[in-house]
């Protein structure tokens, strides 16, 4: 019988983010800001495209994620559409 484990929250939505190609506002422990597009992820760290260049961020670093999401772009994900509602 084959085992299936299940994928925990934190890789659930690092994989989200990362396949989505989604901007993502990384708040680290010493006050920084990161913005950028997460290029892949591991146990311990997160590789992050900030405008070209790599940064290779430690998670124990990290005290937050945040998405950035445009209104459109939610809208017409959600809808399959553009609309002009609100």
């Amino acid at each position: 019988m084959e085992k299936h484990t299940a994928q925990n929250i934190q890789d659930a939505f690092l994989n989200t983010a990362r396949r989505d190609k989604t901007n993502v506002n990384f708040n680290l422990m010493h006050g920084e800001t990161l913005s950028g597009r997460i290029k892949s992820f591991d146990k311990f760290s997160v590789l992050l495209d900030v405008g070209g260049s790599d940064f290779l961020v430690f998670k124990h670093a990290i005290s937050t994620i945040s998405v950035e999401k445009n209104k459109e772009e939610v809208r017409i994900k959600y809808l399959g559409r553009k609309t002009d509602n609100t």
